[in-house]
């Protein structure tokens, strides 16, 4: 399952979320992991990946819109509970689709965004791990805009 969160976790990294508001109450709570990288970081890490020329250029083109990934994660239960509904809230109010919705052994990952049609951007992306009662709960963010 950790597998497939990467996997996934990699595959939207181009694609982004816009505005995080509904999310910043998790930021400074005892129990709740974050790991923000803004703008200036998702660059720098951009710029050492050991890729081919092409392989380099496309990930650039995805990733020079990227403002800011975060990564919420905990194991108390109050704060899974609590993230949970901040994420159905969160879709339910803006109008996202889920784009994917997979289910094993007991753990969820679902995959919502929101985009523009007229113009073919992706403008929000959340990737939403609920392992049930076992283990932890991480929620990703991707802010920006990236053209389809």
């Amino acid at each position: 399952m950790k597998k497939l969160i990467a996997i996934l976790v990699m595959m939207l990294s181009p694609v982004l979320f816009y505005a995080q508001s509904a999310f910043d109450q998790f930021d400074d709570k005892d129990g709740i992991d974050v790991v923000s990288l803004d703008k200036t970081m998702l660059d720098l890490a951009g710029d050492d990946l050991k890729l081919a020329k092409d392989e380099q250029n496309l990930v650039t083109k995805f990733t020079k819109d990227l403002k800011q990934l975060k990564v919420y994660s905990t194991e108390v239960k109050k704060y899974k509970n609590q993230i949970a509904d901040a994420v159905k809230k969160y879709v339910r109010d803006n109008n996202m689709e889920s784009l994917v919705s997979v289910k094993d052994d007991g753990e969820t990952v679902k995959v919502y965004a929101r985009h523009n049609r007229s113009d073919e951007t992706i403008e929000e992306v959340l990737v939403f791990v609920d392992s049930g009662k076992k283990d932890e709960t991480v929620l990703v963010t991707f802010t920006g805009k990236v053209k389809l």
